[in-house]
């Protein structure tokens, strides 16, 4: 039985669906921590792929709406470590992903991260904010960022992708 499949069915305030969604990833091992800071200053929230390890700033608790969203990002990052298998210490691009499955070309992925974005108005934001990256590194800031506000999007990925 895949772990993911404990992700709520039935709409939920966003976050009880973010506490939903690190009870499944715990359940598949991934270690949810909480602490003042995780990473640097003003990071609210890192994963670890090598570790499998999730860490949540206490910051976040004086505003659930945005605690949910960066939840869902790193949840993104989670699905991104499934799909090169969360017993290894790497992990694969959303991108990468869909491409060598055959199920969508580049531009497709990359054209549906875009819209995304620009829905939630967070491009320019996103590019400027990655832009030191490796280009690694952006691509994947750049799928969570997209898929940040789309909590069924990534309980989808969660339940696709990483499985106990």
């Amino acid at each position: 039985m895949a772990a993911a499949s404990v992700l709520p069915s039935l709409p939920v305030r966003a976050t009880d669906q973010g506490d939903a969604a690190l009870e499944a990833v715990a359940a598949l091992g991934v270690v949810v921590i909480r602490r003042a800071e995780c990473g640097g200053p003003r990071q609210l929230a890192t994963y670890n792929m090598g570790a499998n390890v999730l860490c949540l700033s206490h910051s976040l608790d004086r505003d659930p709406l945005k605690r949910a969203k960066v939840i869902q990002h790193e949840l993104v990052h989670v699905v991104q470590d499934c799909l090169d298998g969360l017993e290894t210490p790497t992990s694969l691009t959303l991108a990468e992903g869909l491409r060598s499955s055959g199920q969508l070309s580049g531009e497709q992925v990359n054209g549906f991260f875009l819209q995304h974005l620009r829905k939630q108005g967070n491009l320019d934001h996103v590019v400027a904010s990655t832009a030191q990256l490796p280009f690694e590194s952006r691509q994947r800031e750049f799928e969570a960022y997209a898929l940040q506000a789309d909590p069924p999007m990534v309980a989808h990925l969660l339940k696709a992708t990483c499985r106990l």
